[in-house]
């Protein structure tokens, strides 16, 4: 049986064992995302990181419990509550540690503009933050932009990843679907509910200008990620150390509707011993859309791998 397959059956028939009832997931063309906020935390502040104050929270529990903790990484311009369902699923349900990073100008954290946004930066921020913590191995959860910063990590600081679950990523600026972007019904509220949550969140001192937040969101976009196969070479492989390199879950919807649809199994192929892992009947959102569903796969792609690192 093939690894997607495997997934997929595994996963899915877990479904039964945690809902006997799971609606099906709206059609991506119609689907409007739910407002979400972050369920209790046993922590909420921030670290001086890279010369910025870079938010976080904290969950479930103790980093030193023994288990694995989990770091969730958000998309472009929100911030940690869109991970709502699955912080507390992991932190609750699971009963791993977790730790929400709003990405540095997003969110609750500052923002340097002597700085370029960039995704190696973004992965720098969090593994300084895991530092500061004392947390030597996580695994970590990104949708989109947090998905392109999961990838950066493992190229560029493999050495604290002990798996990564990477949601609807590119590895190019091209690979951006225009005619399913403009296509979104709720596109317009979305730019609305984006602004609003930021200039809520932004901190004490910042200036609220959500504009130069987009005007730098968006020239990081336009020239970045350029990987390529020497970029995905550099994440050590399950063949080359199987108890040590990260385990890699390539994941999207099977209706994505922002980045274009081959771009996952691309993503992939370019990652020996790495598995592709599609959602049924979800898209960008499916962390939303569809909740209990996505919470499942994150389930199994917590289990602990052989010598027992995971739960």
């Amino acid at each position: 049986m093939s690894s997607l397959l495997r997934v997929l059956v595994t996963a899915l028939t877990s479904m039964s064992l945690i809902t006997d009832s799971i609606a099906a997931a709206e059609p991506a063309e119609t689907y409007t995302p739910p407002y979400k906020t972050l369920p209790p935390a046993k922590f909420r502040g921030t670290a001086r990181i890279n010369n910025i104050s870079l938010w976080y929270s904290m969950h479930g529990p103790p980093l030193t419990c023994g288990r694995l903790p989990i770091v969730f990484l958000h998309g472009r311009k929100t911030s940690s509550r869109w991970w709502g369902y699955q912080i507390k699923y992991v932190a609750s349900t699971i009963g791993n540690p977790v730790i929400a990073i709003d990405t540095r100008a997003h969110g609750g954290s500052s923002d340097d503009i002597s700085v370029p946004l960039t995704y190696e930066q973004f992965a720098h921020d969090a593994t300084a933050l895991l530092k500061h913590l004392k947390v030597a191995r996580t695994g970590v959860v990104g949708r989109s932009d947090g998905a392109n910063t999961a990838l950066s990590m493992a190229m560029h600081h493999g050495e604290v990843l002990d798996r990564a679950f990477v949601f609807g990523a590119n590895y190019r600026p091209d690979q951006l679907n225009i005619t399913g972007l403009m296509g979104i019904m709720f596109l317009k509220e979305l730019a609305g509910r984006q602004q609003s949550e930021w200039e809520a969140l932004t901190p004490t001192g910042q200036p609220k200008n959500y504009a130069a937040l987009a005007a730098r969101v968006s020239a990081m976009q336009e020239t970045a990620p350029m990987w390529d196969g020497s970029d995905f070479g550099r994440i050590k492989t399950l063949y080359q150390d199987p108890r040590k390199a990260p385990i890699v879950w390539v994941a999207d919807g099977d209706s994505e509707e922002i980045v274009q649809r081959q771009v996952a199994g691309d993503i992939r192929d370019g990652i020996w011993g790495s598995s592709l892992v599609m959602l049924p009947d979800v898209g960008h959102f499916a962390p939303l859309q569809d909740p209990e569903m996505f919470n499942v796969f994150l389930g199994r792609w917590v289990e602990p791998r052989a010598g027992g690192k995971g739960r």
